[in-house]
């Protein structure tokens, strides 16, 4: 949409212009410049002090094990490949944005512990491991999704399964929302 399209602060980091003050590693979401991620498919730096993890991936960090997978799930795209190229255009702008079944299958690969991963999309059913209710009140369309569990991402909740990290950061939705989730292990 029109009101995302305006340039921000990143290209002085970008462009060296400016420098980020700690280092700092994301994923990428659906309103990122995609097709400069795309670039950097398997990771890497795309200014000084940050960095990007890549579709997906994982990297030993300041002593911690940090995974991510970046995009949002869209059911009729997950099973395929990424077929679109640069320059994006409609509608290939926006299934560029969407995580395959690919980038889970490689995740689901890591063996060592996890401490801490980071997704765009929320893991589906993540809404019943914290207040809810306060959840609904702050945003209230989200109570149809969540009475009929569509609200979040189903592979994020295969991966939060499956890793078990010890924590779990995700922002798509826009809300502060924290949860602890019952690992089945004696960790939460």
């Amino acid at each position: 949409p029109d009101k995302f399209k305006h340039i921000g602060s990143f290209y002085q980091y970008y462009s060296g212009e400016k420098v980020a003050p700690i280092p700092t590693l994301f994923i990428h979401g659906n309103h990122e410049a995609i097709n400069y991620c795309r670039e950097l498919y398997y990771g890497g730096y795309v200014a000084p002090n940050i960095y990007y993890l890549g579709y997906s991936g994982v990297v030993q960090f300041g002593g911690y094990r940090i995974g991510g997978i970046g995009g949002i799930f869209n059911a009729n795209h997950y099973d395929r490949d990424h077929y679109e190229a640069p320059p994006y255009h409609h509608p290939h702008h926006i299934s560029a944005y969407h995580v395959r079944k690919y980038e889970v299958w490689k995740v689901k690969q890591i063996e060592q512990h996890v401490d801490i991963f980071l997704s765009h999309d929320w893991p589906r059913g993540i809404y019943h491991f914290g207040d809810k209710q306060s959840l609904i009140h702050t945003k209230p369309y989200f109570e149809s999704e969540i009475h009929s569990n569509t609200l979040g991402s189903p592979v994020n909740e295969e991966l939060l399964l499956t890793l078990k990290p010890d924590y779990w950061f995700s922002a798509h939705l826009h809300v502060k929302f924290a949860a602890v989730v019952d690992q089945g292990d004696g960790k939460q």
